[in-house]
């Protein structure tokens, strides 16, 4: 061990394998530590008992084959020589059954330890079953946890991905409300403005009244403090305007009916030859008395609408911050070819361009956008020069 420590060529190999193959066995076999060593103490002592019990068998064999020896030659003795070495081949022949009788007894309890060993290694051998049933039952809760601690990264995974998204929605809707405060912001002042102008206005009308009145009673006292000239001419300057709002009321009224009715009227019935027309000839014209089509393009009001230059196309804009393009080339039916989107207050005004691909659109959020026709996307918007967009 002393010469595998020492370095060569600056490098521990030697001892780095050997604390790896340590560390190995140390993980593997020390939950079997007590049972390996047991069951090699079994092995070792059953091998020596095998050995032992071989040898005794040997020297059984022999002491069998002298003692039929002895027993040949003591009957070839009795028959030569008599009775006068019987003795002693009786206390050897005793001595030999004796020896035998306790060999006899040593192998008896091999056989019985041989036994008890072959049980211990049975039981030894159920408990090395039942620990890989258990190492089994361990690798299987193993495997589950790890099953289930892919799934919880999955899950954490997926939550994650929401949680970003639900981020950029967030940020959408607080820039939408700073838009909507600046909006809100801009309208405030152009509320603030509105009321001070209506104040303003209320002023002037209260000053306009008090001199119309302090006019009115002006002329009274003209009126009852002049002569009788004086009050012939204002009495005939009455009748005159009595009269000529009396006439200018029924013209007035012709020409409220006359923008009701819905026939044309021919400039030949009404006014006889164009020659008699003079400089000044009236045309004929017809007021529409019904709708060709009929259908509702927004959620709440309509503030805008506008025809395409070169297509049956109709763009309308409400206050429901929408855009939306209609196809009313079949007659009366209506088709919707898109919505455009993007505003963040109503939209007043609408127009296309000289190409018909491109519709601008202007809204209360001091806004102007440009979206693309054929594919309803938002191109471009700029601020006003009121707010931002």
């Amino acid at each position: 061990m002393a010469a595998s420590t020492t370095p060569v060529d600056g490098q521990f190999w030697r001892s780095t394998l050997i604390l790896r193959l340590q560390n190995r066995n140390k993980s593997e076999s020390y939950a079997f530590k007590d049972l390996i060593a047991f069951h090699n103490r079994l092995f070792e002592s059953s091998n020596a008992l095998r050995a032992e019990n071989l040898q005794l068998s040997v020297q059984n064999e022999k002491l069998r084959l002298e003692h039929s020896a002895s027993t040949d030659k003591a009957s070839s003795d009795n028959s030569g020589n008599g009775s006068s070495k019987s003795p002693n081949r009786n206390e050897k022949v005793q001595v030999l059954e004796q020896k035998l009788l306790s060999l006899q007894e040593e192998l008896t309890e091999m056989h019985r330890r041989k036994g008890e060993n072959a049980q211990q290694l049975v039981d030894l051998n159920l408990k090395l079953q039942e620990k890989e049933r258990q190492l089994q039952s361990k690798e299987a809760s193993f495997s589950e946890c790890q099953a289930e601690n892919s799934s919880l990264k999955r899950d954490i995974q997926d939550y994650q991905t929401n949680i970003k998204k639900l981020e950029n929605l967030n940020q959408i809707i607080r820039d939408e409300y700073q838009a909507n405060q600046l909006a809100f912001a801009a309208l405030e002042e152009k509320l603030r403005k509105t009321q001070d102008e209506n104040r303003l206005l209320v002023e002037r009308l209260v000053r306009y009244k008090s001199k119309d009145a302090d006019k009115m009673n002006e002329d009274n006292e003209n009126f009852l403090s002049g002569g009788s000239h004086n009050t012939t001419s204002s009495l005939l300057h009455t009748i005159d305007g009595l009269f000529s709002r009396k006439k200018q009321a029924k013209v007035q009224k012709e020409l409220e009916d006359a923008a009701k009715e819905s026939r044309a009227v021919s400039p030949e019935s009404t006014f006889g030859d164009r020659g008699d027309l003079g400089a000044n000839p009236f045309f004929a014209s017809n007021v529409p008395s019904k709708a060709i089509s009929k259908f509702e393009a927004h959620d709440q009001e309509i503030n805008a609408v506008k025809w395409s230059s070169l297509e049956r196309l109709v763009a309308t804009g409400g206050a429901d911050r929408k855009v939306k393009l209609w196809d009313i080339s079949k007659g009366g039916q209506h088709e919707s070819k898109g919505v455009l989107v993007g505003s963040n207050a109503a939209v007043m005004s609408i127009d296309f361009d000289s190409t018909g691909s491109l519709i601008l659109g202007a809204s209360n959020d001091f806004a102007t956008r440009v979206w693309t026709v054929s594919d309803h996307r938002l191109r471009r918007a700029s601020a006003g020069p009121s707010g931002p967009t």
